[in-house]
């Protein structure tokens, strides 16, 4: 019965939550979307606006559930000023490198070539850089912000990590269409950053690291991103290699290499990070 009880906790609060969000938000990018963009094409400017009003209802309704319900400051949903700096350099590093591993095996496999399609602008990169930086920290606010922190309050430091983890995935049924291996990519992900929270007791890694694997593989090199077109109007690159290890039209990280580097990240991010919120992660479960 009690844990039940605790489930159910984790699940009001999270569907709230979500409510909450979709009140605040719905309003102000629905009918903008159907009127502007109702082929789905996203312009960078109006990418811009619908990821600047998803971040703050996200932090809106994620503000609201902490006054009022879970009676704690806003501040521990991951913002602690301790380390920002830090661990922000760290993630991005990791980040940018997986990717730029990820894209140097295809390269020397022969899996992808040069692709001169789009012309380069900086107003643009910036624009798409600036967007990217609002769709991370929507989607770690929402996940590892609030939904792994609920989790973990009632149920331990691991629980919270994996059950972020399948709702990330969740998050994103849309655009993997029933496929397996990006499936298992996401759910991948989704551990290796709620490793980063939980490692870090912040949002600043699993924010930064998240950012650089999305902002190496779209805006910079073209790449899809999780089967959407998140560029910056240019394609540097091309891949040409067996979708299963390209990963087809989900892009990269859709593929087996893709997976085995994020697999791969989680252990690195469990070494450099040694701290007492590992030590208590089993005696939490």
């Amino acid at each position: 019965m009690l844990a039940l009880k605790r489930l159910w906790s984790v699940i009001w609060r999270v569907l709230v939550f979500l409510v909450g969000w979709a009140i605040l938000c719905v309003p102000f990018t629905i009918p903008v979307l159907i009127k502007y963009a109702p082929n789905g094409a996203l312009p960078l400017g109006l990418r811009l606006y619908i990821e600047s009003v998803t971040l703050v209802a996200i932090l809106i309704s994620a503000w609201l559930m902490l006054r009022f319900f879970d009676r704690r400051p806003f501040v521990t949903l991951g913002f602690a000023r301790h380390h920002a700096v830090r661990d922000s350099l760290f993630g991005l590093i990791i980040g940018l490198g997986m990717m730029t591993a990820c894209f140097a095996i295809l390269y020397f496999c022969g899996w992808t070539k040069p692709n001169t399609s789009g012309a380069f602008s900086g107003s643009a990169l910036e624009l798409a850089t600036l967007a990217m930086i609002l769709n991370t920290a929507s989607q770690e606010v929402m996940v590892r912000g609030y939904v792994q922190q609920t989790i973990e309050g009632r149920f331990g430091l691991l629980s919270g990590v994996i059950g972020s983890a399948v709702f990330f995935l969740a998050l994103h049924l849309g655009a993997i269409r029933g496929a397996i291996l990006p499936a298992v990519s996401l759910f991948a992900a989704g551990i290796l950053l709620g490793t980063c929270y939980a490692v870090s007791g912040n949002l600043w890694l699993p924010l930064a690291l998240h950012f650089g694997w999305n902002y190496m593989q779209g805006p910079v090199l073209g790449l899809t991103v999780s089967g959407q077109t998140l560029d910056s109007g240019w394609r540097l690159f091309k891949l040409i290699g067996p979708p299963l290890m390209t990963g087809g039209k989900f892009g990269v990280e859709g593929g087996v290499i893709a997976i085995f580097i994020t697999i791969l990240g989680t252990p690195i991010v469990l070494f450099a990070f040694r701290s007492h919120r590992i030590q208590t992660a089993t005696s939490m479960a």
